[in-house]
């Protein structure tokens, strides 16, 4: 079942702004810092199961295990039995695990902008173009001014037009309806 992207970003942004405060944690070497990034790195890991993102949620797995390796006093790059300074290597392979969830949530973030990006780049080229054509003009802009409003001339356009109907289906390969209207509103907004 498909989610509406809009949403997933607004869910990996909260997941930024929670992972920002464990780096701040890490940074000012604050005893809060380990169970507070056991705690994302949960929160993370339940995100990707009900997303169903295997290869990533293997991501996080792999970076628990290292660090709760790390915590039994086994380092596990080297193979051996930690003897001193088994606190310093443990920060040490914590930054490593931060290093690797920044670039899956990054990962995550820019696929997902991506679709919202080249969405909008579609529907702003078809909305000038109806613009120019004399189809849409201000007085209308201005009163396709809520969501199901959008969605009516939307359905409109795509049951009248073939074309119009081809970018709906590949819009809809990699985003719901409800993507399509908020990027729709966006676009009639720079128009006003």
């Amino acid at each position: 079942m498909q989610e509406l992207v809009h949403h997933t970003i607004q869910k990996i942004q909260e997941l930024f702004q929670k992972f920002n405060k464990v780096q701040e944690l890490y940074l000012s070497k604050s005893f809060d810092f380990d169970g507070q990034f056991e705690a994302f790195l949960h929160e993370f890991l339940e995100y990707l199961k009900t997303k169903g993102n295997t290869t990533c949620e293997s991501d996080v797995l792999k970076v628990m295990n290292m660090i709760s390796t790390v915590k039994r006093g086994f380092n596990p790059v080297q193979m051996e039995k930690i003897t001193n300074a088994k606190r310093e290597l443990q920060w040490g392979f914590s930054f490593s695990a931060m290093e690797s969830v920044h670039g899956l949530l990054t990962e995550m973030y820019n696929k997902e902008q991506k679709k919202l990006d080249e969405a909008e780049e579609i529907l702003s080229g078809l909305i000038v173009s109806l613009y120019q054509n004399g189809f849409l003009d201000e007085d209308k802009v201005k009163d396709i001014n809520t969501i199901p409003k959008i969605e009516i001339f939307w359905n409109s356009l795509v049951n009248h037009n073939t074309q119009i109907l081809g970018i709906n289906k590949k819009l809809r390969l990699s985003m719901i309806s409800e993507d399509i209207f908020l990027v729709i509103e966006k676009v009639l907004l720079k128009l006003i």
